[in-house]
């Protein structure tokens, strides 16, 4: 995907989705498969926080209705979204509108916080998180809480440690949905020769 880093960028800042700039850099003599193009774009995306036209559509009227936008004074999608789950700063008068709008967001944001805190900082007991979180009055997040509890010891264990099975389960994962590709025309040695192949695309 190296080739196509300056286009992709291009392409992505124009407001053109992801869909339709995988299929372009493919007419362009790409070879790869899609989930290595995706998670490329999704680098860039992140890199030069890009707002990305997930659902919107590539045609030119759309690409200038949203460079029209641009002359006003607005906070995106992504923008919130980012706000939230990575941290990245609001300027003053978005912060205090989207709090003020939407107050249920602050206990939202303080949730997320604490628990990049009982990981990355450890200052945080998970079962102190839990206790203050599973009684919350948002559904969400006292589903999320209670879910930790009922599987206290591995959410523990994953605190504690940074080893992680995470590469087991990801295999695991792909070999189910090539399974599911496979019904009613494979053998065992069919089977195995497709995982393999997946596994080197």
């Amino acid at each position: 995907m190296d080739q196509f880093y300056d286009y992709i960028i291009k392409t992505l800042t124009s407001g053109i989705s992801r869909k339709d700039v995988y299929h372009n850099v493919i007419e362009k003599g790409y070879k790869g498969v899609q989930s290595a193009a995706y998670d490329h774009m999704c680098k860039i995306i992140e890199l030069f926080q890009i707002d990305v036209a997930i659902y919107k559509s590539s045609s030119p009227e759309a690409i200038q209705n949203k460079k029209a936008l641009q002359k006003y004074d607005h906070l995106s999608r992504n923008g919130i979204f980012r706000y939230l789950w990575m941290g990245v700063e609001l300027n003053a008068n978005h912060e205090a509108y989207i709090l003020q709008k939407y107050p249920k967001l602050k206990e939202l944001i303080h949730c997320v916080r604490e628990f990049r805190e009982v990981y990355e900082k450890k200052s945080i007991p998970l079962y102190l998180f839990i206790e203050r979180y599973k009684n919350s009055d948002l559904k969400e997040i006292s589903q999320f809480a209670n879910g930790l509890g009922k599987d206290i010891e591995a959410v523990n264990n994953s605190v504690a440690s940074e080893l992680s099975n995470g590469f087991v389960e990801e295999t695991n994962s792909k070999l189910k949905m090539v399974k599911r590709t496979m019904y009613g025309r494979c053998y065992k040695t069919l089977l195995a020769a497709r995982l393999m192949y997946t596994k080197f695309e």
